[in-house]
């Protein structure tokens, strides 16, 4: 079994170090990436509605914080299929 803790540091340790991360804005590409989501299913639903929160910069720019990706996250835990959630989405 991989031990996780040697891939990756603990939350604690990266906001003792760099107390703002949660708070930077990443590329579509990096929130791609914190999901495990395709990008394009994060342009579809910023077009539709659904999806995490983002920021328009400019006329193109788009970009998110990592601490909304990781709120709608946990917003998507269910216990179960039959769970839809408060928000029965």
């Amino acid at each position: 079994m991989l031990d996780r803790s040697l891939l990756l540091p603990a939350l604690d340790d990266l906001l003792r170090d760099n107390p703002t991360w949660l708070d930077e804005a990443v590329t579509t590409a990096e929130a791609s990436r914190i999901l495990g989501l395709p990008a394009c299913t994060l342009a579809t639903w910023r077009s539709r509605g659904g999806g995490p929160p983002f920021l328009k910069l400019g006329g193109r720019a788009v970009r998110y914080q990592r601490r909304g990706l990781f709120e709608w996250l946990i917003s998507r835990q269910r216990i179960n299929t039959a769970d839809r959630g408060d928000d029965h989405g």
